[in-house]
């Protein structure tokens, strides 16, 4: 039953609304002036009100501002004895639903009663199909953030490194492993960095033209092809790209790309290689030197016998002396092919790699090559025992060493670190001298490969081949970091006990 408040302050107007309103069914709730109106509406809340506007004490006009302050949507009907324009305006004004003037024959209450209902009902609808709709755009809102947040896992937790940018090449995202291959945290680039700051010159342009074109993928694709990133040190990266263009409402509104670090598929490839080419070549190494030791030997044995022959013949003692000379150097490169070529076992024990370090360090502090460099060591207390050759372990530390000390010319810090990893036990040779460039880096362990000055007896390029060749025997590694004019680390890989590395 509809719940309906009269508030007059006259009793035969209140009793006879009283009457006409319950036999059409409403609940009636009566008030004799303004404020026991607003009483008993706080304590009842009817949903209709009649409401004189002049009563004792509270007005109408006043009592319906209450009433609006608590209820927005209760009809409120404005009574009045005299049909004041600008009073009808006023209660209009504050939000009556409705104004009617004295006397009020049955049938235009009723009418207005009814079209208050009406409105009653719309509200509610409205009510209603409001907190529909919100509960609608809550869950629409909820999925629409679980998709981004799924978006966002896979974009982040991606391994490889993507990029988006906006038309204009300003970069939108970058996730983990775009930070991780570049060099920059996601501050100093979202919203900061164009993409032309990690590719080489022009190569944007030409990668947004190739994604317009149809020879890559088709317009707007292009397929995976590999291609060089510059990291915040200016570093050469290479990598894969796959890239997309992305559209908004059918317009390009940026692009995407996804990129692959091909740097340990590029070192395993040089590896793989360097141990196929150091094993073809030490084969045929060993054969030539074999063949070439005999005639050698018999070169040099008579040659010394023809210098004690010749000593009053100055001239011919000359070219004796310098046949001996270069005979005996042949015979070190011959001894250092055998040595690369070398088939014999290893004898391996378990041992802390630091005492090897140690030992080849003592000899070589008193040499004058060590004279102006600074030693420092940083061992890991830690190191575990592991499992090599100490003899063959001491020759690749000392032609690291050697290298090094040649690289600082009698000036500079060499700094020797060892520590422990989940796989192996590391050992670092640290320079400061002149570094080297990425050209010769690739070619450092090949065999006679050297940039010294052999004809002065400084080298004939198997010392770091023969010092990969023993670690690679060892189940190692050895690779080498080096910057022009920053330095050069070689480190020894060595796998714990039960690893391989």
């Amino acid at each position: 039953m509809t719940k309906i408040l009269v508030a007059d302050d006259e009793e035969s107007i209140r009793n006879l609304m009283r009457m006409t309103l319950e036999l059409d069914g409403y609940q009636v709730l009566m008030a004799r002036d303004g404020s026991e109106a607003v009483e008993v509406f706080q304590k009842e809340a009817p949903e209709l009100v009649l409401l004189d506007v002049k009563m004792p004490g509270l007005n109408g006009i006043e009592v319906l501002s209450r009433i609006r302050a608590k209820d927005p949507d209760c009809e409120v009907i404005m009574i009045t004895g005299h049909g004041d324009m600008d009073m009808a305006v006023e209660c209009l004004r504050k939000e009556a639903s409705n104004f009617l003037t004295k006397p009020i024959s049955e049938e235009l209450l009723s009418l207005s009663l009814k079209r208050s209902l009406e409105r009653l009902s719309l509200k509610k609808k409205l009510k209603r199909y409001t907190r529909n709709l919100e509960t609608l755009v809550r869950e629409a809102n909820v999925e629409l953030e679980r998709a981004y947040q799924f978006r966002e896992n896979i974009i982040e937790n991606s391994p490889d490194a993507i990029v988006c940018i906006r038309k204009g090449g300003e970069i939108t995202i970058f996730n983990s492993a775009a930070e991780k291959l570049l060099g920059y945290k996601k501050s100093e680039v979202i919203g900061k960095m164009h993409i032309t700051q990690v590719y080489l010159p022009s190569e944007a342009k030409k990668i947004m033209k190739d994604l317009r074109s149809n020879e890559f993928g088709g317009p707007g694709i292009l397929q995976k092809r590999e291609m060089t990133l510059l990291d915040k040190e200016g570093n050469h990266i290479p990598v894969y790209i796959s890239a997309s263009i992305l559209y908004e409402q059918g317009r390009e509104a940026g692009s995407m790309g996804v990129f692959t670090d091909l740097r340990e598929k590029k070192r395993l490839e040089k590896q793989l290689l360097r141990s196929e080419k150091l094993s073809s070549l030490g084969q045929l190494a060993a054969g030539i030197a074999h063949e070439i030791n005999q005639p050698l030997t018999g070169v040099l044995t008579f040659s010394h016998l023809l210098l004690q022959k010749v000593q009053d013949d100055e001239e011919s003692r000359k070219d004796l002396e310098v046949i001996v000379r270069e005979t005996t150097r042949i015979r070190g490169i011959v001894q250092g092919i055998l040595d690369f070529a070398r088939e014999s076992p290893v004898q391996k024990t378990q041992q802390h790699v630091e005492d090897i370090v140690d030992s080849t360090l003592e000899i070589l502090v008193g040499q004058h090559k060590f004279f102006g460099i600074e030693l420092v060591k940083e061992y890991d207390a830690e190191s575990p025992e592991v499992v090599f050759d100490a003899n063959l372990m001491e020759q690749v530390f000392m032609n690291i060493i050697l290298n090094a000390l040649d690289s600082m010319a009698g000036s500079g810090t060499l700094t020797v670190r060892t520590r422990r990893t989940t796989e192996a036990v590391e050992v670092d040779f640290t320079d400061t001298g002149k570094g080297m460039p990425e050209d010769i880096v690739e070619k450092i362990f090949d065999p006679f490969f050297t940039t010294k000055d052999s004809s002065e007896g400084m080298g004939m390029g198997l010392g770091l081949a023969i010092s990969y060749g023993i670690v690679k025997n060892h189940n190692g590694d050895i690779v080498v970091n080096t910057r022009q004019g920053k330095g050069t680390t070689f480190t020894v890989r060595l796998p714990l006990p039960g690893k391989t590395n």
